[in-house]
């Protein structure tokens, strides 16, 4: 069975499950459970200015000069389980991914590490992002209709980018090169969270992480934050509306790669959650 057809037999079970119960709450009832899962689509607005040169004035906007994709759908997977007395501890966790491609024939030379790729000639750009969320925090303020918290957490960045085309040689002739920097970064962060129920099936809810820091061989800083609201149709399921905001202003000093990564995805994103 593909992951696909589980998914959708699983929000199946999901909803036969919760409207055989009848409704126990008096508000939106991801404020008592223990569990919420999130499954949704994200429509990304992207930007990536990459540099690969040590320069930090030489990013190269791989939407702009190279075509790449500055626009697309992305799925979103968050998890959230509270624990502990009163459920005042909470435990999530997030992840979402792009693949993004683009060729263009350059109107000017690009220099990408030690290749230089001339105006005239195609090229084609490549990034890839992997982005994972693991946060532990507390509820200082919680009751029947709102819930307040905040913690710390961990982002992993899993970074690619590369370059590759035609470049010219000295003697005229041209050379088919490809160029790749990665990196995995992992940097700590701090966040909050705000819940409020105005209605029983309504759900207002925020959050928010951010760090600026320095470590190792990247010295980074980033926001990550969503707010939305969320419809609670049956017991155990609901729809959610919410805007993604992400972006990432990252140094790197690796032996293969010494410049820095400014990228950015924001948007909608429409998802489908279940609680228990």
């Amino acid at each position: 069975m593909s992951i696909k057809a589980s998914l959708l037999l699983l929000l199946i079970t999901i909803t036969i499950s919760g409207s055989l119960y009848a409704e126990d709450y008096e508000y939106h009832p991801q404020l008592s459970d223990n569990f919420i899962v999130s499954l949704g689509a994200f429509q990304s607005d992207q930007g990536f200015k990459i540099n690969a040169n040590g320069d930090t004035g030489a990013n190269i906007d791989f939407g702009q000069r190279l075509s790449v994709d500055q626009s697309a759908t992305l799925f979103n997977t968050q998890i959230f389980w509270k624990f502990g007395e009163q459920r005042k501890w909470a435990l999530g966790a997030q992840y979402f991914s792009s693949n993004s491609t683009g060729t263009r024939t350059l109107t000017e030379d690009i220099q990408w590490q030690d290749l230089n790729f001339q105006a005239g000639t195609s090229v084609e750009g490549g990034i890839k992002m992997a982005i994972s969320r693991l946060f532990l925090g507390r509820s200082f303020y919680k009751d029947e209709r709102s819930d307040f918290g905040a913690g710390i957490g961990l982002h992993i960045f899993s970074i690619t980018a590369s370059v590759k085309g035609n470049i010219i040689l000295g003697d005229g002739t041209e050379r088919f090169e490809e160029s790749r920097v990665s990196a995995t970064a992992p940097l700590p962060n701090i966040g909050v969270w705000y819940k409020f129920s105005p209605a029983k099936n309504w759900l207002i809810h925020s959050r928010a992480d951010w760090i600026s820091a320095e470590i190792d061989e990247y010295d980074g800083t980033f926001w990550n934050a969503i707010i939305g609201v969320n419809y609670q149709a049956f017991r155990n399921v609901g729809f959610d509306l919410s805007y993604q905001y992400f972006t990432l202003d990252l140094g790197v000093d690796k032996p293969n790669w010494r410049g820095s990564a400014d990228l950015s995805y924001t948007g909608p994103m429409l998802s489908v959650t279940g609680n228990w």
